[in-house]
């Protein structure tokens, strides 16, 4: 990933946010009361050969701070402590490469999110993130028999990789229905899970992966997840090979779950100086100049 003034300013308040959970986490000790558990789910896309050690050392700092959970857990265990799920959005051919063999030695296990009508071929999609995927092939059909079940889940990333807000209500239900129903006659059970492409999403877009049957959903903010019984919508955090050593350690401590929130305010205010700005010019706001 580029050193950009936003990376900067992301891990600079990850860095205050982990500050204040160890400051809390002290206060509930010292008072007595019982620590609270929590998850964070990791989203990768895609792991070169060159990436593997990266990713192998992430994941031996996985396990130095987190217990690995299934993306499916239906609630986090009693005992309180932290927690985290690692999942690949779009079933690139090099997940069965570079990652699946690290992920056995240290036994953690993982969901892979799949677009059903790109297996064995290119992506197609137009990718937004800081690494074009666009030349890397997605796993094939086979592959996809061939995986650990007890150790990898399959899950729907939907059958061509849309703008799920953007296309019509007909459109919507083919696209999370027919990658659950084609997924589940591939491999011969169930399908459970679903992901966002591109993380977008907005309530008729959740209520047609109730309908079409999904026990949980995946959006890309980065909250902490399972935070109630059997959630439904849960958010991930992004992970990449190349993330710095403390990026990469405050993102499995749930350090970057503030983002939402600064997301949301700096919606707020670009909508209130738009309007302002209307009002200055005796526009209504949305209303344009000649």
């Amino acid at each position: 990933m580029p050193i950009t003034p936003k990376r900067i300013i992301f891990l600079i308040g990850s860095l205050f946010v982990a500050v204040g959970d160890v400051l809390w986490k002290n206060a509930r000790s010292l008072l007595g009361l019982r620590p609270r558990g929590s998850c964070v789910v990791l989203t990768y896309h895609s792991v070169t050969s060159e990436e593997r050690p990266l990713f192998a050392r992430q994941m031996d700092t996985l396990l130095r701070y987190a217990k690995p959970v299934r993306a499916d857990i239906e609630v986090l265990p009693q005992e309180g402590g932290l927690y985290a799920a690692v999942t690949f959005d779009d079933g690139m051919q090099n997940i069965v490469d570079n990652v699946l063999p690290e992920l056995e030695k240290r036994s953690i296990p993982t969901t892979l999110f799949i677009i059903t009508d790109v297996l064995g071929k290119l992506p197609d999609w137009e990718y937004f993130g800081p690494k074009d995927t666009g030349q890397e092939h997605v796993m094939s059909e086979e592959q996809l028999r061939r995986l650990p079940s007890d150790m990898v889940e399959i899950a729907s990333h939907t059958m061509t990789h849309p703008v799920l807000p953007q296309i019509d209500r007909e459109k919507l239900a083919q696209e999370v229905e027919g990658s659950r129903a084609k997924l589940a006659k591939i491999l011969g059970r169930e399908i459970k899970l679903l992901s966002f492409p591109y993380g977008a999403f907005n309530d008729e877009v959740v209520d047609a992966c109730r309908k079409a049957g999904y026990e949980r959903v995946f959006s890309a903010l980065p909250y902490l997840a399972f935070s109630e019984p059997r959630e439904f919508l849960t958010g991930r955090v992004g992970a990449y090979p190349t993330d710095w050593p403390v990026e990469f350690r405050l993102k499995v401590l749930g350090a970057y779950r503030w983002l939402p929130f600064m997301f949301d305010l700096k919606r707020k205010v670009l909508s209130r100086l738009k309007g302002q700005s209307a009002r200055d010019l005796g526009l209504k706001p949305g209303e344009k100049t000649a």
